[in-house]
């Protein structure tokens, strides 16, 4: 390919790449031809017919003739030796869009070309390299199909393109990219002091120079940003933004550089400058906003540079007052100021032309590092006048701390006499409150105990009142029914009631002052030893030892016999109640304290312990250390508190030390007054404890096996024990003493009733119902809570938990049998029914819940083994969790048959419906449903449905 004779060539060497290793193509020879004229390829051959011209970068005054913003542009290149097959770099600067092709093949582009101003996408890459080569030295066509239909400068419509050594025209560009980069980074830092100096006129708002600063500095950050995204935007857009927001960034940093400097150097702003340099400001505000929107093709010269220097070298005469006091860092003022007049001139507004285009990332890089000195050196000289401040306003302060001294000094004695008066009435006061606050906070907490106590009291008093009750009735009813045992159980627990009124009395005596401590000689050892055997039997019970350590075999004192009694006995009694393993063990020693003799009773425990948070609480009146239905003893919260009452009366004290799960132990000191022996003393305090009422409590058979079984959970031992005598003549009964105990015998045996205390160790009754009721093995027990807690809440609370009847202690003995039997009696009528009825195991609609899901259980398990002829009771047990006897027990509860026959029962109706719905043999259904024998079946299928197989299905 030859261009015609008459056709210019540009002919690049070596030696034309001289000062920047490239050259522009801007001035050579080009060849145009408009869109309209354009043919659809973009290479023509030659460029005969084109229009010449010698001036890309046209702007809208000095374009190509017939360019309507888009057309073909061509030049002839050619290389010498030096350069022919080496890599060149080819580089293009435009607002439009362009596309670029060599002898007609695309080498490159940027933006999109489009014939109209919405089709077309337009774009900046002043820094982007394309690589070309030109393997021989002759001429080639250097094609750009260039579109600018929307110029947005008016002087700059057209394009420049460079032609140079590829691998050094791309280091210089990389260096000018790394000193572009710098430029966000001053203005980060520019940004920061301002945000920091923005922060302290927050703190200091009567220091309005720091707003000055930062909003100086501010406008100084986003000048140089505005000026990194001139150079470096991508878009014709987002320059010509930069561009405006750069120039009002330059009006409103000239504002607040001058406005910063006016009031660093004078007491106040100069009213008439400042008003004049804001008119002027605003003016050049509002002209360049209205060039930017009205007439962005304009061309003009704002002389704004006149304007700076004018009004810095105003704000640098206001300046000079601090520089002629020598205040220290005048000099970074006139540093900064000199240094930001500089730049302005040579660098930002280059007033003298001394940077060419090439130089643009050397001139902002130097232009941003300028207008950064500025800024750092008032934010030095703000430092320094911030600390300057402060010391003279420390020295100002010692000076009026010095008068004050001397002002209080003198004014310290008439101060003295107010402040002491008003210490003595504002302790007068506290007192007093503290004092008021303190019977509240007592009668408040003496209510709440009262409250707990009545209710603790109800409960003690309302089981022995059941005691007394039912057996007296059974006297009057049957009077030769366990005559002797009821008789002794009446004594007992009138004689619990008596001591409860007892205590009642003594701590209304104490409390009224009316008790006296009455002295006679009485035997300690004898006194201890006769309470000690009086728990024997109580300890026995409960597999724990009774222990009694003492120096002496007799020891004599003066004392009050029944108040030494009634104390060691409380003592005794919560040890014994609070333990469950291990022994409880008193300890009797004298010993000599401060010249004086005094006499220790120890009673120490393995029992549960007490909390560290409650013990400076038990010797309360009422108090009780568990408020839970589940403490594993009763107690009225009376017999600490009694005890305590009566050892501070005979002149002693007492002390406790407990470890939760270690034990406790209670210590007594009395004083010790020794007494001559007499003899023939009856022993202080010795009683005869009768608990002949001991009936086999946990027997498990009964007589006839036949009798419902009935599951008895109450804590209280004989109650416990009369229930069982009461019960046992109709039912067999087994029993629990605690609800934990009473859910594991449960959930074994199966019972046909369950009745339970709530109030029990370990579990409550409502949670023993609430579980027995969850379980598909005890779902259909019915239970009966037989309790003191008769609150309308509380009954609520146990039918919700799943219970069938609540009786309230003291109970009467004909309703409680007459309610065991009726739930029994519907449990057997429902049992009754299931039996008769041939249909209830294909329809349990009219079933409870829990007995509809336990048979639909039994049904599924069943029929996943129907054609398993050896499937057998014990493998449905274990399938669903359950024991034979369980599964057998639960199975005649609810449906009135045992496993096996249910099994059975299960087999035939699914015979049945396969005989009705599907066509097969008698022997297949046999076989399907689990007979190893067709003869068996139909025996059994006819027996059952009372009609042969054969006349259900087809044969």
């Amino acid at each position: 390919m030859r261009p015609a004779s008459a056709q210019e060539i540009v002919t690049i060497g070596e030696k034309s790449l001289v000062q920047l290793n490239e050259i522009s193509l801007r001035d050579s020879t080009w060849y145009f031809l408009p869109q309209s004229k354009a043919l659809n390829q973009p290479y023509l051959g030659n460029t005969e017919g084109w229009t010449t011209f010698n001036y890309t970068t046209f702007g809208n005054v000095n374009a190509p003739k017939n360019w309507r913003g888009e057309g073909w542009f061509s030049v002839w290149l050619q290389t010498d030796k030096t350069l022919a097959g080496k890599k060149l770099s080819l580089r293009i600067n435009h607002d439009g869009a362009s596309e670029i092709f060599i002898d007609g093949h695309a080498v490159g582009g940027y933006g999109q070309v489009g014939h109209t101003a919405i089709s077309t996408e337009n774009a900046r890459a002043p820094r982007q390299i394309i690589p070309v080569w030109f393997n021989d030295t002759k001429p080639h066509l250097l094609t750009i199909h260039y579109a600018n239909h929307k110029v947005y400068y008016a002087d700059f419509a057209g394009f420049e393109i460079w032609i140079g050594d590829y691998k050094k025209v791309s280091a210089r560009i990389n260096r000018n990219i790394l000193l572009y980069n710098t430029i966000p980074l001053c203005a980060a830092a520019q940004i920061i002091l301002a945000l920091l100096h923005f922060l302290l006129y927050l703190f200091y708002r009567k220091r309005t120079i720091y707003l000055y600063y930062a909003a100086f500095v501010m406008f100084v950050g986003i000048s140089a940003l505005s000026a990194y995204f001139f150079y470096q935007a991508a878009t014709p857009q987002l320059q010509w933004a930069a561009q405006v927001t750069g120039n009002l960034c330059t009006v409103m940093q000239l504002w607040t550089s001058v406005t910063l400097l006016y009031a660093l150097g004078l007491v106040k702003l100069p009213k008439r400058r400042f008003i004049a340099l804001s008119v002027i400001c605003t003016g050049y505000l509002a002209a360049y906003v209205i060039k930017a929107l009205y007439y962005p093709e304009a061309m003009w010269n704002d002389y704004f540079y006149l304007i700076y220097l004018f009004w810095m070298v105003d704000a640098f005469r206001s300046v000079i007052p601090i520089i002629r006091r020598r205040d220290k860092g005048a000099w970074l003022i006139v540093t900064g100021v000199i240094v930001v007049v500089l730049t302005y001139f040579f660098a930002w507004a280059d007033v003298f032309g001394l940077w060419p285009y090439y130089s643009s990332a050397m001139r902002l890089f130097m232009m941003n590092i300028g207008e950064l000195v500025l800024p750092v050196c008032l934010s030095l000289y703000l430092a320094l006048d911030f600390t300057r401040t402060n010391q003279v306003l420390s020295e100002k302060l010692s000076e009026v701390e010095m008068l004050s001294t001397m002002a209080l000094t003198q004014e310290a004695e008439k101060n003295a006499l107010i402040a002491g008066e008003a210490r003595r009435l504002e302790i007068l006061v506290a007192d007093r409150t503290a004092e008021l606050e303190l019977q509240a906070e007592k009668l408040k907490e003496a209510d709440l105990i009262k409250s707990r106590f009545f209710t603790n009291i109800t409960h003690e008093l309302k089981t022995p009142l059941t005691l007394i009750l039912n057996p007296a009735e059974e006297l009057m009813a049957s009077p030769a029914l366990q005559t002797q045992a009821h008789a002794h159980l009446i004594y007992n627990n009138a004689t619990r009631l008596l001591e409860l009124l007892n205590q009642l009395l003594d701590l209304s005596k104490i409390e009224n002052g009316a008790m006296k401590v009455t002295y006679a000689p009485l035997d300690l050892v004898a006194v201890i030893n006769t309470h000690l055997s009086a728990y024997e039997i109580t300890a026995a019970k409960k597999n724990i030892s009774l222990s009694f350590t003492s120096l002496f075999d007799k020891l004599w004192i003066m004392g009050d016999n029944d108040k030494v009694g009634k104390v060691v006995a409380n003592l005794l009694s919560n040890a014994v109640k609070f333990t469950d393993n291990g022994g409880v063990d008193i300890a009797l020693q004298k010993f000599i304290d401060n010249d004086a003799g005094n006499i220790l009773i120890k009673v120490s425990d393995t029992g549960k312990g007490i909390p560290k948070e409650k013990l400076a609480h038990i010797f309360t009146r009422f108090y009780q250390a568990d408020l839970s239905d589940t403490r594993s003893a009763e107690g009225s919260g009376i017999g600490l508190a009694l005890t305590k009452e009566l050892t501070e009366l005979m002149g002693g004290r007492i002390n406790v030390v407990s470890t939760v799960d270690e034990g406790t132990e209670m210590i007594v000191v009395l004083q010790y007054f020794p007494a001559p022996p007499i003899q023939n003393i009856i022993e202080a305090g010795k009683t005869e404890i009768r608990n002949s009422y001991n009936i086999r409590a946990n027997a498990t058979q009964s007589a006839n096996p036949d009798k419902p079984l009935v599951l008895l959970v109450e804590d209280h031992e004989e109650l416990r024990n009369y229930l069982y005598s009461l019960l046992s003549v109709y039912y067999q009964v087994i029993t629990a003493e605690d609800g934990e105990q009473g859910i594991a015998i449960g959930m074994e045996q199966i019972p046909t009733a369950i009745i339970t205390d709530i109030m029990l160790p370990k579990v409550n009754g409502y949670e023993l119902a609430a579980r027995f009721k969850a379980d598909i093995k005890t779902s259909h027990i019915p239970i009966i809570m037989l309790t003191a807690k008769a609150d309308t809440d509380s009954k609520v609370q146990g039918i919700e938990t799943g219970a069938d009847a609540y009786l309230a202690k003291p109970f009467n003995n004909r309703e409680l049998l007459a309610t065991v039997e009726n739930l029994i009696d519907t449990r057997n009528r429902l049992r009754e029914y299931y039996t008769k009825e041939q249909s209830w195991l294909s329809d349990q609609t009219a079933m409870p819940n829990p007995e509809r899901d336990f048979i639909s259980l039994i049904r599924q398990t069943v029929l996943k083994h129907l054609d398993d002829e050896t499937y057998t009771v014990e493998r449905l047990a274990n399938d669903i969790g359950m024991s034979i006897i369980q599964l057998h027990r639960k199975l005649k509860a609810v449906a009135g048959q045992g496993p096996g026959e249910l099994i059975r029962l299960i087999r035939l109706e699914t015979a049945y419906q396969l005989l009705e719905k599907q066509n097969l043999t008698v022997a297949e259904v046999a076989y399907k449903v689990g007979f190893s024998n067709p003869t068996s079946f139909s025996v059994s299928f006819s027996r059952h449905f009372g009609f042969p197989p054969k006349s259900v299905g087809v044969v």
